[in-house]
C-alpha cells in the first residue's frame, strides 16, 4: 500500500516542515487518498457479501459503510493541524494521536479495514448459519413429502411385516407344542377287528407310546403292523393332544389248507391267517389244489362272490382244472360250479336251488351255465 506523502518524516518535526517538503499538494493528497479508501471500502464489502437466498426477502440496501470518515475529518475543515507554538506546553498525546497526520489517518485507515474484516466475517457466518437452517428447512419438507407419497407403501410393508411375524410366532409355538410332551401319544385305540384281538395290534404299537403325536404316520404304522397277517388293510386318524386311532380292515378266511405244521387259514389271496380254531372249522378245504396255481387262482375269484352261508355248507373244493371247480357239500350234494366266471349270480343259484332241496337227498347242482341250471340224481 502506498503510504502519503510525509509519512516518512521524523516525529519530531513540525507539520509546516512537512508540508514545505511535500509542498502544496499535501492535503489535496490525502483527500484523494481518503475517496481511495472509502471507495475500496465499498468494493470489499460489496465483494465480500455473499448473494442473500431466493427464499428470504430481500433487504433494504444499506449504505456503505464509512468508518474512515473520522480519520479524514480533520482534512476539510481547513484548520492547520500544527499546534501552537505560544501558551503552555499541551499535555502529551496518547499513542494513537502522536505521529504525523499521514501517520494517523494511515492507523485510522488500517482500524477501520479490520472493523470492517470482523464484521464481515460476522455476516459471512450469519449468511452460513442462515444457509444451514434453509438446507434443514428444505431437507424437513423434502422428507415430509416423501413421507406423504410413501405412506401407503409404508402401510402396506409394515401390514406384511406384521403378517409374516404372526405366521412365524404361530409356527414357532405350533412346533413347540407339537414336540412337546403335553402332544405325545399316551392312547391307542383299535377298531374294525372282528376275529383278531384288538390288544395284539395294540402291543405291536407300544413302542409308538411316548413320540410326539406329529410323528405318527401310516408308513410307520404300517412297518409295525406288518407282522400281524390278519390284517389286509387301515387308517390312522391322529386325535390331538394324544390319542391314536387305528381302523383296522382285516382278511376274510374263505379256506383251509394242509400245511407241513398241520392245517391253516387263507384268505382269497393266499395269505395264511394261522391255525384252524372254533370259528373257521367250519370253511371248507381244498382239495388237491397248489397255492399259487392257475386252479387256485379261479378258486379265489369263486370264493371271493361267493357267500359265507355258501362256504360253511362246503366241505371242500377241488378244481381238476381252472374251468371246472367242483364244491363238495357238507349235506353229500355236489355243485358243478365250472370256470370262475359269474360266480356271483352262482352263487345266487346255488343259495335258491339248496332252498328247494331236501338234504338228505344227494343230488348234483349243475350251475356252470347259471341261467339254465340243471338239478339231477348222483
Amino acid at each position: 500500500m502506498r503510504r502519503p506523502d510525509g509519512f516518512d518524516r521524523r516525529t519530531d518535526e513540525p507539520v509546516e516542515a512537512a508540508a514545505d517538503a511535500a509542498g502544496g499538494s499535501s492535503l489535496e493528497a490525502l483527500r484523494r487518498r481518503r475517496d481511495a479508501a472509502l471507495r475500496a471500502i465499498a468494493a470489499h464489502e460489496a465483494a465480500a457479501t455473499p448473494r442473500r437466498s431466493a427464499e428470504r426477502e430481500p433487504e433494504p440496501e444499506r449504505e456503505p459503510r464509512r468508518w474512515a470518515l473520522s480519520a479524514y475529518a480533520d482534512l476539510d475543515d481547513g484548520a492547520d493541524p500544527t499546534p501552537a507554538t505560544d501558551g503552555p506546553e499541551p499535555a502529551p498525546l496518547p499513542d494513537e494521536e502522536r505521529g504525523s497526520l499521514a501517520q494517523r489517518v494511515d492507523r485510522a485507515w488500517r482500524e477501520a479495514l479490520r472493523e470492517q474484516r470482523r464484521l464481515d466475517r460476522e455476516e459471512a457466518r450469519e449468511t452460513r448459519r442462515e444457509a444451514k437452517e434453509a438446507k434443514r428447512a428444505r431437507v424437513r419438507r423434502e422428507r415430509a413429502e416423501v413421507r406423504r407419497f410413501t405412506a401407503a407403501r409404508r402401510r402396506q410393508v409394515r401390514a406384511a411385516l406384521l403378517t409374516g411375524g404372526g405366521l412365524a410366532l404361530a409356527l414357532l409355538l405350533l412346533v413347540g407344542l407339537v414336540w412337546s410332551p403335553l402332544m405325545a401319544v399316551r392312547e391307542v385305540r383299535v377298531q374294525g377287528v372282528e376275529r383278531l384281538d384288538a390288544a395284539v395290534v395294540q402291543e405291536a404299537l407300544g413302542d409308538a407310546m411316548g413320540e410326539p403325536i406329529a410323528t405318527v404316520t401310516e408308513e410307520g404304522v404300517a412297518q409295525r403292523l406288518s407282522t400281524i397277517p390278519q390284517i389286509e388293510s387301515f387308517r390312522v386318524d391322529v386325535v390331538p393332544p394324544s390319542t391314536v386311532i387305528v381302523h383296522v380292515v382285516e382278511r376274510r378266511p374263505v379256506a383251509i389248507v394242509p400245511t407241513a405244521s398241520g392245517e391253516a387259514v387263507i384268505d382269497a389271496a393266499g395269505v395264511a391267517l394261522g391255525p384252524v380254531d372254533e370259528s373257521t372249522a367250519m370253511l371248507p378245504r381244498l382239495d388237491g389244489v397248489e397255492l399259487g396255481s392257475a386252479e387256485f387262482e379261479a378258486i379265489a375269484a369263486m370264493l371271493v362272490a361267493v357267500p359265507t352261508s355258501v362256504l360253511e355248507a362246503t366241505a371242500t373244493i377241488s378244481a381238476p382244472t381252472e374251468s371246472d371247480i367242483r364244491l363238495s357239500l357238507t349235506s353229500g350234494q355236489t355243485v358243478l360250479w365250472g370256470g370262475a366266471d359269474e360266480s356271483r349270480l352262482k352263487a345266487d343259484v346255488v343259495a335258491a336251488l339248496l332252498a328247494t332241496q331236501d338234504p338228505a337227498v344227494a343230488v348234483v347242482l349243475d350251475v356252470r351255465a347259471p341261467e339254465h341250471s340243471v338239478v339231477r340224481g348222483s
